[in-house]
């Protein structure tokens, strides 16, 4: 027929800086339900994690694609993946070194240091620029992989740590335990897990407060020096 143009099979998976540009355009809300669409999670199933209605995660679900400038979920499963990989190969030759926070004798200023472990790194680029224009000093990490040279390095006075860190590494439970058995600072665990059994393993791994995305911020501040004043490490 004049006029036709066969599409291709596959959808044309944008470069990884167009992907991170698309995905700059969601808000938070959105940004945590394409986490968990792209990793495969159903309407329902993502509702109940971000106690949310299901015609509500149908509505972000429609301006994701959207924003994202796709059609299938599949779609954005694929340009997720990307944008994970890339991340993983970035952080891998960042690596960790401890020119990247000031040595102990450095902090004269009385601010709170704060350990965010949160694998995604727009979530974790966001928690952290967000803590610092609130006068914290952070280090971010997207694994639990650098967290023995952290702990070497500088004392940490609160941790903030993120449950699900990919299928390669230590969950946030595993991570909590370890820090507990190392350190008396603060352990705030952050997630999408909002079941009263996950809380209760937080807890009972050594984690102080729970709380569940999306995250406000000025709660989250709130939270922070709460948890400063019931284990006392707030610096000075």
């Amino acid at each position: 027929m004049r006029g036709y143009q066969s599409m291709p099979d596959q959808p044309t998976v944008p470069s990884p800086s167009e992907a991170r540009a698309r995905l700059e355009l969601l808000t938070p809300r959105q940004h945590e339900v394409c986490e968990l669409m792209s990793r495969g999670l159903l309407n329902k199933q993502i509702a109940d994690q971000l106690g949310a209605s299901i015609n509500t995660i149908k509505t972000h679900r429609t301006a994701i694609f959207r924003k994202m400038g796709v059609h299938r979920t599949l779609e954005l499963a694929r340009m997720m993946d990307l944008l994970r990989r890339e991340d993983e190969a970035l952080d891998a030759r960042a690596g960790v070194t401890s020119e990247e926070w000031p040595p102990p004798s450095a902090r004269g200023d009385g601010r709170v240091r704060v350990l965010v472990v949160e694998d995604a790194r727009t979530l974790r680029e966001l928690i952290a620029g967000a803590l610092s224009l609130r006068g914290f000093e952070v280090i971010a990490l997207p694994n639990g992989e650098g967290l023995d040279q952290v702990l070497a390095e500088v004392p940490v006075d609160v941790a903030l740590l993120d449950v699900m860190l990919g299928e390669d590494c230590e969950d946030g439970f595993a991570l909590a335990a370890r820090l507990r058995r190392r350190s008396r600072c603060g352990i705030i665990m952050i997630t999408a897990l909002g079941e009263i059994e996950h809380r209760i393993q937080g807890l009972e791994q050594g984690a102080d407060a729970y709380l569940v995305k999306p995250i406000d911020f000025a709660e989250l501040e709130a939270v922070i020096r709460s948890v400063l004043r019931r284990v006392g490490t707030a610096p000075g």
